[in-house]
């Protein structure tokens, strides 16, 4: 069964593909599979190039800062002079994260303020409003007044964790409904800053590895112990970070990271165009639904590979798309959903294929069943329901099967010819013990020992160099072989085709027929010695009787001798003339059987006018046989003759052609010689035509022969595919039936 042909298996793979691609953009636009998405992004991330350890530097507010400054909060004058500091080393700009809402001494935020506006840009957070746990519900609060005309920039530096905890987005521009911009985006937007932005997306580009961004205390700075190397021309970060001031945050790049260190990596990803942007919609759906059609196509009507290749190679174009688009482009495809989708199709097709071959497998073993088998069963499947009812019937048809190759292999044994039975390329599948006897194999040496073709070259037609070759599948053949200059054998070979009618193998026989060219031999030796060693000598007798005198040999003598030497030679005659019918090889010819009897009735018209017996024919239109005619005439002369022999003088002789149909629809040409002899008793009428058997007695010297005239005319009808019948009552007469298919094709061999 090839499942896609399959109409109901057509149909279940159009409603998979349907469910599938439906289940598929329901999990996209609801972003069901998240969770693993940020899973696999941040363990992408691990492998991200780290960030340049000189882009910025952290001044942290942190324990030992408030151990030696003071309590928090500072007066602004310590952070004026902190400014003032980073200004002398050559900060390129300054990121503050400290919050100036509320004024405090007059002296100290103005000192603050003028600190602000002397050296480098200065940017200051504001505090994003919230209104029922929305984000940036309202307008934000921003920092005093002195302060805020002196800073180079406002911007929220709040920092929002995913619904997970873990902090992967950027709260930029387009996020909130007041529009409120971050920190480090106006940082990185501001031209006094001296920074360029390349990019507006969302995702932080957290770097893997261990390195970080140069930290140093704010009291090393106020106190001067910090080098103005480390602070020239770079982008400072103030923030606080001391314990229980500073929030930290879990992020994707590993372990937790303060507010301050997550804005010097969004700030970073501004500078250098590197942040990351989620794909949209419509090319999420892209990537979601592509695999799961490209799995099904697969799976369905385009199966060039096996299926688990197929879903592997859709599950890594998935996997190689999201990655690329991360690492090239910068770009986040989440791949889960796609993954989810090939997840999903390929068990449930998966599980309708194994459906559709369980009902197809249990239908035929069904049909199996019923057909009925060559041998009893001793196992009968249950009905049961379902794949144990298939597994059941699957049990009974391989020991059906095993049962079967046990009777065939039995049978195959009991043939008393060798015979193997091979496929198309010639490797032996059966072999019965005569094969293996015949060529001294033990059991299994012959299909392990290089095939039938291995066997063939050892045999070399008779009279031939020739190699054995099989014929067309269609046809049949057989040939006389000598075996490695052993045996002879007849060599037949039958292909074999299926039930469906397809060429599946070869049956070859092996016969050895050696004793048969044995005694063939033996029989030519006869005939020549009857041929040539018997008839001469009896011929020279018969010369020496004619030409010698009264005086040296009597007449009476002489009439003995001459009886006796006819007779050897007449028995001679009839056994070369038999072994000729027997043997030779056939020279047909179309001929018409009219002229054929005329030409014997004239060959014995002395004998009938001897006898006074009068021969009268009686025939039809002409009657075409393909026989051979010198060994045909001799047969009708034989029954004729005999005819003439057995028969009182005076008495007539009739022959009649005529032909007739068979009830198959064949045509036979029949001739019929009766004549008004003594009849034949039906004792001898059952073994009138074997050798030497001769007719009735009584007749004196006229009834002398071999008896081997009418076993020559048995002989050559049955190699002309005809018969001969006896017909006779004692006193009645004899009639012989000669029947022959009309313009027969052949001529049969002689049985061994």
């Amino acid at each position: 069964m090839k499942p896609w042909r399959h109409l109901r298996l057509r149909t279940q793979w159009w409603w998979i593909v349907v469910v599938t691609s439906l289940l598929v953009v329901v999990m996209t636009m609801d972003r069901t599979m998240e969770r693993f998405d940020n899973a696999i992004y941040d363990h992408l991330l691990q492998f991200a190039p780290a960030p340049s350890a000189d882009a910025n530097l952290l001044v942290e507010i942190d324990d030992d800062s408030i151990g030696r400054i003071g309590r928090w909060p500072w007066n602004r004058a310590v952070h004026a002079a902190l400014v003032d500091r980073l200004n002398a080393a050559g900060a390129k700009a300054i990121g503050y994260d400290v919050l100036f809402t509320e004024p405090t001494d007059a002296a100290g935020d103005s000192a603050l303020a003028r600190a602000m506006g002397r050296g480098a840009p200065v940017f200051l957070p504001v505090l994003p409003s919230a209104t029922a746990g929305v984000p940036d519900s309202g307008p934000p609060l921003l920092p005093i007044p002195i302060v805020r005309g002196a800073a180079a920039g406002l911007g929220a530096a709040t920092v929002l964790p995913d619904p997970d905890g873990v902090v992967r987005t950027a709260m930029l521009p387009d996020r909130f409904a007041h529009q409120t911009p971050h920190l480090a985006d106006v940082m990185a937007r501001s031209p006094r800053s001296g920074l360029s932005i390349a990019g507006r997306s969302r995702l932080i580009p957290f770097g893997g590895g261990t390195a970080r961004w140069p930290e140093v205390s704010a009291s090393a700075i106020l106190t001067g112990q910090v080098p103005a190397e480390l602070v020239k021309d770079r982008i400072v970060l103030v923030g606080v970070t001391a314990s229980g001031l500073g929030s930290r945050y879990a992020t994707p790049a590993g372990g937790v990271m303060s507010g301050l260190e997550i804005q010097a990596y969004l700030l970073q990803g501004l500078r250098s165009g590197a942040m990351m942007a989620r794909a949209g919609p419509t090319a999420c759906l892209a990537l979601a639904l592509l695999p799961a059609w490209l799995l099904m196509l697969a799976l369905g009507p385009f199966r060039w590979l096996p299926a688990l290749t197929s879903l592997a190679l859709c599950a890594a174009l998935v996997l190689g798309l999201s990655i690329g688009a991360l690492m090239l482009l910068r770009i986040w495809l989440p791949p889960s959903t796609a993954l989810a989708g090939l997840a999903v199709a390929y068990p449930i097709w998966g599980w309708r294929q194994l459906a559709a071959t369980e009902r197809f497998m249990r239908a035929q073993l069904e049909r199996l069943q019923e057909e009925p088998a060559l041998i009893p069963q001793p196992i009968a499947a249950r009905r049961a329901r379902g794949v144990a009812g298939t597994i059941e019937l699957l049990h009974v048809a391989i020991a059906r099967h095993r049962q079967m190759r046990h009777f065939v292999a039995d049978r195959l044994d009991q043939l008393p010819d060798a015979t193997v039975v091979t496929d198309l390329e010639g490797t032996i599948l059966l072999a019965n013990v005569a094969a293996r006897r015949l060529f001294a194999a033990p059991v299994g040496a012959l299909e392990d020992a290089g095939g039938i073709s291995a066997i063939l070259r050892r045999c070399r037609p008779t009279g031939s160099g020739d190699v054995v070759r099989f014929p067309p599948i269609e046809e049949a053949a057989a040939c006389e072989v000598q075996f490695h200059q052993g045996p002879f054998l007849l060599v037949g070979i039958a292909g074999q085709t299926s039930a469906e009618g397809a060429r599946v193998g070869w049956v070859i026989r092996f016969v050895d027929v050696s004793e048969a060219k044995a005694a063939q031999k033996q029989r030519d030796d006869v005939v020549q010695l009857l041929t040539h060693d018997m008839r001469s000598p009896q011929a020279s007798i018969l010369a020496v009787l004619e030409t010698a005198t009264e005086d040296r040999i009597s007449e009476r003598e002489s009439t003995i001798i001459r009886h006796y030497a006819e007779r050897t030679l007449q028995l001679a005659d009839g056994f070369v003339q038999l072994a000729r019918a027997e043997n030779l090889e056939y020279a047909l010819e179309q001929v018409d059987l009219g002229d054929m009897l005329m030409d014997a009735i004239d060959e014995l018209w002395p004998q009938s006018k001897t006898k006074t017996i009068g021969i009268v024919t009686h025939t039809d239109d002409r009657l075409e046989v393909t026989v051979e005619r010198s060994l045909m005439t001799r047969a009708l002369v034989n029954v004729i003759g005999n005819a003439i022999k057995y028969s009182a003088q005076g008495t007539t002789i009739n022959c009649s052609l005529f032909s007739t149909v068979q009830a198959d629809g064949a045509t036979w040409a029949i001739c019929a010689i009766e004549d008004q002899g003594p009849g034949i008793e039906p004792a001898l009428r059952q073994t009138i035509f074997e050798r030497f058997r001769r007719g009735p007695a009584g007749l004196g010297s006229r009834t002398s022969g071999a008896g081997l005239g009418l076993s020559f005319v048995h002989t050559v009808m049955v190699r002309h595919n005809g018969h001969i019948e006896c017909r006779s009552e004692p006193g009645l007469g004899t009639a012989f039936l000669l029947k022959l298919p009309v313009q027969t094709g052949g001529v049969s061999p002689m049985p061994s």
